[in-house]
Parts: C-alpha cells; structure tokens; sequence
C-alpha cells in the first residue's frame, strides 16, 4: 500500500510558487525533493497523517520555525540539518532564503507500516520532534534517498532499505537478538527470487516468502548470507544475464528485460559494478 504524500504546504506572495518538487513513492514511504527557484519569502506548514523527515540544504536571510511542542527556532545556516515531526504534531513558519541553491528532501512515513515492521521493539510512546540537528548516519542514508529521488528508474527493494533504515536511525530501534534465516527460509527466498527475475522485486515480498516483517528479515538475511537483500537479487539477476550472454545471441536489450532491469544502460552499469566488464565483452571472451 502506497502512502498517501501529505506534503509540506509553501505559500508565497506570488501566485505561482517558485519551486520543483521531485516525488517518489514506495510502500509505506514516500519521498520529494523540493527546490526553490529563487529567494522569495514563503510561509510553510504541515498537519499531515504521517511522520515528516526532513533534510535541508538551506541558507536563511531570516526565518523561524514552529514545531508543537517546542520552542521557535530562529536560525540561518541550515545546510546538512535534520528536522524530524512526529504524527501528530503541527509544524508552520517562515523564510527568508539567501540567493543560492536551496532545497530540502521530505520523507514521510506512515506509523502503522512502521510498526508492523518493526514489531516488538517499535516504541510505544510517541517519538519527540527535533529539528536542525545534526547526524552523520542519518544524513548519509537521506543523503542516498535524495539521489534515487533524481534517477530515471529506481529499484523499489532499494528504496524501501533505505527508507526503512531512515526511519530505524530516527527512532533508535535497537533489534532484538539477531537471528538467522533458516534453511527452508533461504530456500523459499531464492525460490522467489528465481522466479520473479524478470519483475520488480520488493522487501516486501522477499519478507512474505520468508514469513517475516521487512526489519527483521533485513537483519536475519543480512547475518545469515553478509550481504543486504538488495545486492543478493543485484547478483541473482546479473548470474541469469550471464547464462543467457554464453547461451546464445540474445540482444542486451532483451537480456536486460529478461532480467529485471528497467533498461539495457542500467543492466550495463550494474553488469560491470558486478563482474567488472560490459556484456558485450563477457560475450565476446566466452567465445
């Protein structure tokens, strides 16, 4: 189930907004980048059904922000800060940007997702805003959802690891003891994966095969195989891409299809990140 996007609301004294927003959706999740145009004043708000994450890259003339709960807060230099509104808790206020690139990533995540995700250890009480902290962690993982949000195809078993682990560094989940896939559950996941290379494949449905919530078949995959789901299905696509390169003359472009890949340029790069070739050159040496 898709998120519903409850955007933070920018209002200027123009009638057209001089902004960009660059949205993506996933299940449970949602993201946007936000750029401004210019260095027009605007207002902003936002009493959304969702948990708001924010990471700015903004310089301030002036400007204040209000978040229910906590003091306003007056400051300029926002650049590489980290704003976090539980659900549930209004946040308005104004700015007055320097004339510069500035932007921001939103990330919303809807709580109930979370919590079934995160099961036992998901924190009961309502998690406490904060706003223009600073959290290298956290900023490198917003960081790379920010530059899914610009690619032309994105990998939804990515994204959903990232936004999920976002949302685990915000609220501090420390995870149970981990544990490990079974057998019959790395079998039933690789029985998946086998058959669904050529579709998009999700944390989602990796979790259902193995009878798990999306967290913690993250952390059991990831102690029972040393890599993340992601890069296993990375693997299992570009072996099958591999058997169909020596087998025959099948063009890239349907190989890449066959596979699972959005298009022949995104096979090619992750074909060479992989086996540090071009599969037109694999081809050639198994010859």
């Amino acid at each position: 189930m898709m998120l519903m996007r409850t955007s933070l609301e920018l209002a200027f004294a123009d009638s057209a907004p001089p902004v960009m927003r660059i949205p993506r959706d996933w299940q449970g999740f949602s993201a946007e980048r936000v750029v401004l145009a210019d260095d027009a004043p605007y207002s902003f708000q936002n009493f959304g059904d969702s948990h708001y994450l924010a990471l700015h890259d903004l310089k301030l003339r002036n400007g204040e922000l209000r978040i229910e709960g906590l003091p306003s807060i007056r400051q300029r230099d926002l650049r590489d800060t980290i704003t976090f509104v539980p659900k549930g808790r209004g946040v308005d206020g104004w700015a007055h940007p320097e004339l510069r690139p500035n932007s921001y990533l939103a990330v919303y995540f809807d709580p109930e997702v979370l919590r079934a995700d995160l099961g036992a250890r998901y924190l009961n009480q309502q998690p406490k805003p904060f706003a223009y902290a600073r959290n290298a962690a956290l900023r490198s993982t917003l960081e790379k959802i920010q530059d899914l949000l610009v690619e032309p195809q994105v990998d939804d078993l990515h994204a959903e690891s990232l936004c999920l682990l976002a949302s685990l560094e915000v609220f501090g989940v420390i995870a149970d003891e981990q544990g490990r896939l079974s057998t019959r559950q790395i079998g039933a996941v690789i029985d998946y994966v086998e058959a669904h290379l050529h579709e998009p494949i999700g944390l989602s449905d990796l979790a259902a095969a193995a009878g798990l919530s999306r967290f913690h078949f993250s952390r059991a995959f990831k102690a029972t195989t040393g890599e993340n789901p992601h890069a296993f299905v990375q693997k299992r696509r570009i072996d099958r891409a591999a058997d169909l390169l020596r087998r025959g003359d099948m063009p890239i472009e349907a190989i890449a299809q066959a596979v699972g890949f959005h298009g022949a340029p995104q096979f090619r790069r992750v074909f060479r990140q992989i086996l540090s070739t071009t599969p037109t050159h694999y081809r050639m040496q198994q010859r």
